[in-house]
């Protein structure tokens, strides 16, 4: 740390990290979870956060419930152990983001990174909607994203 601080090439203050190419110098910031690349040369400056590419995707599984009609009765007294599954997932880092879908509210998607589709089919048997007979059906989806920034 110190040796990196003496050559300039830690930044004490922002903790930023710098590297020098032939007409380029690139500096390396923290950007909440994860690091922005800054390039800096004669044609400017430009901004990268880890951005998703055909060269640099990013494969995420997707599952997708479809509900019973009336969910939203239906679900109360399930609601909370649907819920504390998820919220174990999410604190394992596996689970994105999930969530009801609206207009009208008759299915969700769970947005997972990480974990083979049995971890997931594991998550879907236990599940309190699954097990109750509050979904009708689900799939798992292999979605490769290659436009975006890649932080979710």
């Amino acid at each position: 740390f110190r040796k990196l601080l003496a050559l300039g090439v830690l930044s004490q203050q922002t903790g930023a990290f710098l590297i020098s190419t032939p007409g380029v110098v690139r500096t390396i910031v923290p950007a909440g979870t994860g690091m922005r690349l800054r390039d800096r040369s004669a044609a400017g400056v430009r901004t990268m956060s880890s951005a998703l590419s055909p060269e640099n995707p990013a494969l995420i599984k997707l599952l997708s419930y479809d509900y019973v009609p009336d969910i939203l009765e239906k679900r109360v007294p399930h609601r909370a152990g649907h819920i504390g599954g998820a919220k174990k997932l999410e604190e394992s880092g596996h689970l994105i983001m999930a969530g009801a879908l609206a207009n009208p509210v008759d299915g969700a998607m769970f947005l997972f990174k990480g974990l083979e589709d049995v971890d997931i089919q594991k998550f879907v048997e236990a599940d309190p909607y699954v097990v109750h007979g509050l979904v009708t059906a689900w799939k798992i989806r292999d979605w490769t994203a290659v436009v975006g920034t890649g932080q979710l």
